[in-house]
């Protein structure tokens, strides 16, 4: 809680630190809940969530796999974010909307760096056969907690993937940084 930021109240901070609880056991439990039950998977299964039954072959198993994990990886960054600052009464309001947004990134990134191990970009391609559900969840929880080494590492494989030599000349650029 700091001076700069009133309205940080005690109440919203351990709002927020429940909130977070409740986060952590929900990506947990849906993590269990859709892990699969065989190595390698079996070719598909059914899953239900919220009331419904859904089906599970290999491909929409990994690719949970790797959502759920980046929100988890996602969390773990941001949960010791707030615990850090929340115990050092320098939790200002502005970063709200940043932990609150911080397990959509992950996720989001998760699935883009699965993607991007599928496709081959940065390992050989292998069939769902041979994937492990630990491997896909390790690359999602480390997307996930560690964000901004993941963009950078993405961002370098797309400038050596897409070089070029000279940048095109535009009337009206815009000024990096």
């Amino acid at each position: 809680m700091s001076e700069k930021d009133p309205e940080i109240n005690r109440f919203l901070v351990l709002a927020f630190g429940a909130y977070l609880i409740v986060l952590n056991v929900v990506l947990l439990f849906t993590l269990l809940k859709i892990w699969p039950t065989t190595v390698p998977l079996e070719p598909a299964r059914e899953v239900v969530a919220f009331g419904r039954t859904f089906a599970m072959p290999p491909e929409r198993t990994f690719l949970v796999i790797a959502l759920l994990a980046g929100a988890l990886g996602s969390y773990i960054h941001l949960a010791t974010s707030f615990a850090d600052y929340a115990g050092n009464r320098q939790l200002v309001g502005s970063w709200l909307w940043w932990y609150t947004l911080r397990p959509f990134i992950g996720m989001a990134l998760a699935v883009i760096m699965y993607f991007v191990v599928r496709g081959g970009l940065i390992l050989p391609t292998t069939s769902p056969e041979g994937l492990s559900p630990y491997g896909v969840a390790a690359i999602g929880a480390l997307a996930g907690m560690f964000s901004k080494q993941a963009t950078d590492k993405l961002r370098e494989v797309f400038e050596n993937l897409f070089k070029t030599d000279k940048p095109t000349d535009r009337a009206d650029k815009l000024k990096d940084g």
